[in-house]
């Protein structure tokens, strides 16, 4: 684990290292290959290609910049970036299933992790058991001897479900596989999942990380031959982000902190002001002290914040669409960690999902109860 003990907003900074010719950004190497000095240099890049610059789908010295400042923040001895979330997942667990590997997942995730693993990565030989995570008998009832993985959303999409991510690794060491955490909604400003026992932490790095909704990219951080194999996929897969993207991410990174501690502050209110309105049946936000994983998150986060994504059901269903169509504030959009405020419409049929941004608390406050009201 890496022992780096500066704070997090000045590894968020300065965790990518020195830069060429002193620059203060990091720059943007914008080239497909680099020269080779010589047949011995030829040589070295074939015996391990993930160390030297000779090309961009291998390794980019900005691509490079942002692994470092990854891996800082996680206190991973190693980071990859890919060219959005899901390929960072995908490419993650071929590596990690191939020959005939199973897999055991939540059974709350991302719609498209979900219908990736159920439709998709059978068609390569793993299988894939979902699992009701909060349920230590189900998870311990579910490994086989060929189980590589156990892959799970730290911050559930979209009901925001907190899983006891310590307890879920230790089961998961007893049976000598792996715990591959998803923690884009937590972030690493609210959990550090390595730094609880986790084998490999992802991220859609397209939301909280970037920041500003201009990039698709993703993230993972690890140490081990999973990283090796994972990286080896990547190099064989052109799953690896462009250099442009990399650097937009480092960009939004500086900010992150700050951004998920406003968010957080901000978030609670809303939760605050929908759980107790007339059209709603239940409030996901687990600050709320009547979350049922309220104390867990307290635990992992460090009780003072609980990021930016909260979920509320509709007692009136059939108002959905009202209600969604009532936002002004909140942009109507599918994506999630912005500096604007989003609300989505996802699968649940009485269910909206909120990321909040940094806009003045107050407007978004106005704008969540004047579109609550459509519902009544």
């Amino acid at each position: 684990m890496n022992q780096d003990d500066r704070g997090l907003a000045t590894r968020l900074l300065h965790g990518r290292g020195a830069n060429p010719l002193g620059a203060v950004a990091a720059p943007i190497f914008d080239t497909a290959s680099f020269a080779m000095a010589d047949m011995a240099a030829h040589k070295r890049t074939v015996e391990d290609p993930s160390v030297h610059d000779y090309y961009s789908r291998v390794r980019n010295p900005t691509v490079a910049a942002l692994e470092s400042t990854l891996a800082s923040i996680e206190s991973a001895p190693r980071a990859l970036a890919f060219a959005s979330g899901m390929a960072a997942i995908t490419t993650a667990l071929l590596a990690l299933g191939r020959r005939g590997g199973h897999f055991i997942a939540s059974d709350q995730l991302f719609v498209n992790s979900r219908e990736w693993l159920a439709h998709d990565l059978p068609d390569f030989g793993c299988e894939v058991t979902f699992v009701d995570l909060t349920d230590p008998t189900a998870l311990e009832a579910a490994f086989r001897p060929t189980t590589r993985a156990v892959f799970f959303e730290e911050f559930t999409n979209p009901l925001l479900d907190v899983l006891d991510i310590e307890a879920i690794v230790a089961i998961t060491h007893d049976h000598d596989a792996l715990a591959v955490v998803d923690n884009t909604f937590a972030t690493p400003v609210l959990i550090r999942p390595l730094e609880l026992g986790a084998d490999i932490v992802i991220h859609s790095a397209t939301k909280y990380l970037a920041g500003h909704g201009r990039v698709l990219a993703g993230a993972l951080a690890g140490s081990g031959p999973a990283m090796d194999a994972i990286a080896v996929m990547r190099r064989r897969l052109g799953t690896i982000i462009t250099p442009h993207n990399a650097a937009a991410v480092m960009e939004g990174m500086s900010t992150l902190e700050l951004r998920v501690d406003r968010a957080s502050a901000t978030a609670l209110r809303l939760a605050e002001l929908a759980a107790a309105h007339n059209a709603t049946s239940t409030v996901n936000y687990p600050g709320l002290p009547s979350a049922p994983a309220h104390e867990l998150a307290r635990r992992l986060t460090g009780g003072h914040r609980f990021g930016g994504m909260l979920s509320f059901a509709l007692l009136r269903p059939e108002r959905k669409a009202a209600v969604y169509d009532a936002f002004t504030r909140f942009i109507r959009a599918t994506s999630l960690g912005d500096v604007v405020s989003l609300v989505d419409s996802v699968d649940d049929p009485d269910v909206l999902r909120l990321s909040v941004g940094i806009e003045s608390a107050d407007d978004l406050l106005v704008d969540l109860e004047k579109a609550l009201d459509a519902a009544l």
